[in-house]
C-alpha cells in the first residue's frame, strides 16, 4: 500500500483583519500554497482534518486556530494546490500583552493534519517498544505512565487503540523579567530555539498541583515514536473538566523522542489536581523518509548525523561550505553558510552568527528552497529531515568554534558541531565545556570530527573521541589501567605487553586501557589491546619538537595543547583506576609521584600501584615512599600501595587478588578502612563530577567471578 503524507507542508500568515488595540484577539487568513493532491482531495471528499498551529506559539501560551472552542470550525477554500482558511490568533498568557500584535503576515503559521481514518493504527501494542516507546521505564520492556484504551472509531465503525499519558513531575514556568517585545517576536520569528530565554524549567509534585479554571500549563508527556505519527486530542481526561490541549498536536515521525511538551488551557470551572490529568493520542501510519534501518535504540533516544549519513555523504557536507565561511548551519533541509568576520573571536562574529542563525530557521514564507546543483547535497539533506529534537539543527565548520560562539549556538538550539579535521588539540578547558556540554544537563550537544585521510567519524564521548559504534564497549569496562612508560626505543617494554596478555584473558572486555596517545610503550600497549579487542583510549599532548606524535589508532583519543602536561596528567588519572608503571623516564617518574599523591590525598580509588620492575629502575623512589611515610611526612598505608613486580606473572597474581576481594586485599596490606572508604565516595564524585560517567568503578565489592 502507498501510503500518502497526511501532513501538510508548513502554512502561513496570508491576511490580517479585526486588529483592535490592546486586545488579545485578532483575525487572520491562512494560506498553504503547495498541499499534495491527497490531502487537497481528501478535504474535498470529507475526510476528518484538523489544523496544528506552530509549536513555538503554542508554547508561548498563543492559541492559533480556525476557531475557539464551542464554535463551529473554519471551512477550507480549496483552489487546486492551494487552501485558505479563516482562523484567528488569541492569546491565553496573561503575562504577555499585546501578544497577537507580534504577528505578521508572512508568519509561518502551522500545518494541515488529515487524520485518514484508512492510516489509522487499530492496534497500538503491535508498535509498542518497536516504533514506540511511551512513560518511564521500570524495567526490561516495562513501561509505566500511560494506558492503553479502545474507542469506536466514528469514520469505519472500527475498533481502535489509543493512549493515556500521565504528564512528567516538571513544567515550564515563564520568567516575566525576560519577556519583552524583542524575545516573544525571536519566538514568533525563529520558533521554539528562542523559548529558553523567556522561561525555566522547574521540578514538580503532580499530586500537589491543581489546575485552575482560566489557567495556562506548559508540561510535558515521555514519548519516542519511529515511523508512526501521534496525534494528540484537543480533549485532556477528564473530559468533563474542559480542560483543552492547544492546537500544535502533531508528534513527527523520528524527531518525537525522549519527551514532547504540551500545552494545556483550562476553560472549565473547576480545579483539577495534575496528577488525573491525561493526555489522548491516536496514531496513523507515515511515509518512511528514513534511508538506515529501523532500530528500537535511536527511535527511543533519537536520530543523530551519525546514524543517518555515510562517510562519504558527511564529506559531501563539507564540500558544500564557501571557502572563505566560518561554517555552515543545517536545520531541517535548510542549510545557510555563516561569514567569517576579520576577527572570528570578536563582538562582530557573534552578530554574524546571530544573523545567520536567524536565516537558518526564517519562519516567513518563501517561494521554494535555496537552489543548489549539487544533486548529491540534495540528497543528503533530505536524509537529514529526520533529525528529531536537540539534534535538527547542525553546524559544520572546519574547526570547533570558540566557547562563547558555542554557547551562542547552543542557545539559540543548536546542539551539533561537525568539524572536518585530522587530530585537533584543545585547551583544558574547551574539553571540560565539551564534556559539559555533552553529558551534563537536559540539552545534551555532540561533538563530532570527521577524518579525511582515514575516511572516519568520531563523536565526542565522556571525554575523548571515538567513534559511536564503540560507547557500548567503552560503558562495560570497568577496570581502566593506566600503563605509564617511556616513549624511547631504549626502554623495554616486553613485561607490559605479557601483563596485558594475562589481563587479556583474566578480565576480557571489562578491562581498558587509557595511556598518552604517543609512542614507545603508548603504542605497543595500544596495538596489543587492539589485537585483543579491548577498548584503549589515549590521552594525547601536542609536544611539536619532541618527537611524540601522537597515535591516530585509538579507539578513543583526545590530545591536549602544548603546555598543558598536567592537566592532561590529571585526565588520565581520572578515567583510570589502577596504574602500571613500566621502565621509564622522567615523565614516568612524575606520573608515579602524582599518581601516588592522588591516592593519598584520596582522588583516586585506593589500588595496588604495580611496579614493573625487573632492573630495580624504581627501588629508590618505592624506598623514598617508605622514609616519606616513617616520617610522618604522609599516611602510612601508602607504601603499602606500592607493589614491586619483577615479572609479569607476579604483577597479574596482585592485580587479579586485588579485584577477586577488594576489601580482603586491603585488610592484609594493612590499609585503613576510613581511608578506603573516603577514598571511594571522594573518587566516586570527582570522577562523575569530571566524566559524566553515571557509574564508576571503586571497587567496594568482591568480584565473585575472578575469584572462581
Amino acid at each position: 500500500m502507498d501510503i500518502p503524507q497526511i501532513i501538510s507542508p508548513d502554512g502561513y500568515i496570508n491576511a490580517i483583519f479585526d486588529r483592535e488595540p490592546k486586545e488579545d484577539r485578532i483575525g487572520a487568513e491562512f494560506l498553504f500554497p503547495q498541499v499534495p493532491d491527497y490531502i487537497s482531495g481528501a478535504l474535498k471528499e470529507g475526510k476528518p482534518y484538523f489544523f496544528s498551529g506552530r509549536s513555538g506559539n503554542a508554547q508561548m501560551g498563543i492559541l492559533t486556530d480556525t476557531h475557539l472552542p464551542g464554535d463551529p470550525p473554519g471551512v477550507p477554500e480549496i483552489d487546486g494546490s492551494r487552501i485558505l482558511l479563516k482562523g484567528m490568533i488569541k492569546n491565553l498568557n496573561p503575562l504577555l500583552t499585546n501578544a497577537p500584535d507580534l504577528f505578521e503576515t508572512g508568519d509561518e503559521i502551522g500545518r494541515l493534519v488529515v487524520m485518514d481514518p484508512e492510516l489509522r493504527i487499530h492496534d497500538v501494542r503491535h508498535y509498542l517498544h518497536k516504533r514506540l516507546f511511551v512513560g518511564n521505564r521500570m524495567g526490561k520492556g516495562y513501561y509505566e505512565g500511560f494506558d492503553i484504551c479502545r474507542e469506536t472509531d466514528p469514520e469505519t465503525g472500527k475498533e481502535c487503540d489509543y493512549i493515556q499519558v500521565a504528564l512528567a513531575p516538571y513544567q515550564y514556568c515563564f520568567e516575566p523579567a525576560a519577556m519583552n517585545r524583542s524575545s516573544l517576536n525571536a519566538i514568533v520569528k525563529k520558533g521554539r530555539s528562542a523559548l529558553n530565554t523567556i522561561r525555566s524549567r522547574q521540578q514538580l509534585e503532580l499530586d500537589r498541583i491543581l489546575l485552575n479554571p482560566g489557567e495556562l500549563f506548559i508540561g510535558a508527556i515521555k514519548i519516542s515514536l519511529g515511523d508512526i505519527y501521534g496525534i494528540i486530542d484537543r480533549v485532556v481526561t477528564p473530559e468533563e473538566d474542559k480542560i483543552i490541549h492547544l492546537p500544535a498536536r502533531v508528534l513527527d515521525p523520528f524527531r518525537t523522542f525522549r519527551d514532547r511538551q504540551v500545552e494545556l488551557f483550562h476553560f472549565g470551572d473547576t480545579p483539577v489536581g495534575l496528577d488525573r490529568i491525561r493526555i489522548r493520542i491516536r496514531f496513523f501510519r507515515s511515509k518512511n523518509p528514513l534511508a538506515v534501518p529501523l532500530e528500537k535504540t535511536r527511535v527511543k533516544e533519537g536520530y543523530r548525523l551519525c546514524d543517518l549519513l555515510t562517510h562519504a555523504e558527511v564529506s559531501t557536507l563539507f564540500k558544500a561550505m564557501d571557502e572563505g565561511s566560518l561554517g555552515m548551519i543545517l536545520n531541517k533541509g535548510n542549510f545557510v553558510q555563516v561569514p567569517k568576520a576579520m576577527d572570528p573571536n570578536g563582538e562582530a562574529q557573534l552578530e554574524i552568527i546571530r544573523n545567520s542563525l536567524l536565516r537558518s530557521t526564517q519562519r516567513r514564507h518563501r517561494p521554494g528552497p535555496p537552489g543548489l546543483e549539487d544533486e548529491k547535497f540534495q540528497e543528503t539533506l533530505q536524509k537529514l529531515s529526520v533529525l528529531g529534537g536537540v539534534n535538527s539543527r547542525v553546524f559544520i565548520g572546519r574547526e570547533f568554534p570558540a566557547r562563547d560562539v558555542v554557547d551562542a549556538l547552543r542557545r539559540s538550539g543548536l546542539r551539533t558541531f561537525l568539524i572536518n579535521s585530522e587530530n585537533p588539540a584543545f585547551g583544558d578547558d574547551y574539553i571540560k565545556h565539551m564534556i559539559n556540554l555533552s553529558h551534563a544537563g537536559h540539552s545534551q550537544c555532540e561533538f563530532m570530527r570527521y577524518d579525511p585521510d582515514i575516511d572516519k567519524l568520531y563523536s565526542f564521548y565522556h571525554g575523548c573521541f571515538m567513534e559511536p559504534s564503540d560507547w557500548e564497549r567503552f560503558d562495560r569496562v570497568k577496570y581502566w589501567f593506566a600503563f605509564y612508560g617511556s616513549h624511547t626505543n631504549e626502554a623495554d617494554n616486553k613485561l607490559t605487553m605479557d601483563l596485558i596478555n594475562r589481563l587479556a584473558i583474566a578480565l576480557g572486555d571489562e578491562m581498558g586501557i587509557v595511556h598518552g596517545g604517543g609512542p614507545g610503550l603508548m603504542k605497543e600497549a595500544n596495538d596489543l589491546a587492539r589485537q585483543h579487542n579491548i577498548v584503549s583510549v589515549g590521552i594525547a599532548i601536542e609536544l611539536e619538537g619532541e618527537h611524540q606524535a601522537s597515535l591516530t589508532t585509538c579507539d578513543g583519543l583526545i590530545k591536549y595543547d602544548e603546555g598543558l602536561r598536567l592537566a592532561r596528567q590529571d585526565h588520565l588519572q581520572k578515567l583510570s583506576n589502577l596504574p602500571v608503571i613500566n621502565t621509564g623516564g622522567y615523565g614516568s617518574a612524575e606520573e608515579l609521584a602524582i599518581t601516588i599523591t592522588s591516592m593519598k590525598i584520596h582522588e583516586n580509588p585506593l589500588a595496588p600501584i604495580i611496579l614493573l620492575d625487573p632492573d630495580n629502575l624504581w627501588d629508590n623512589a618505592r624506598k623514598q615512599t617508605q622514609m616519606i611515610a616513617d616520617k610522618k611526612y604522609g599516611p602510612a598505608f601508602t607504601p603499602r600501595l606500592v607493589k614491586s613486580c619483577p615479572d609479569a606473572a607476579g604483577a597479574e597474581q596482585e592485580v587479579v587478588r586485588f579485584l577477586g576481594n577488594p576489601d580482603d586485599w586491603y585488610l592484609k596490606n594493612k590499609i585503613p578502612g576510613e581511608s578506603v572508604e573516603k577514598a571511594r565516595v571522594k573518587a566516586t564524585r570527582i570522577r562523575q563530577s569530571f566524566l559524566c560517567q553515571e557509574t564508576v568503578e571503586v571497587f567496594a565489592s568482591p568480584n565473585y567471578r575472578l575469584k572462581q
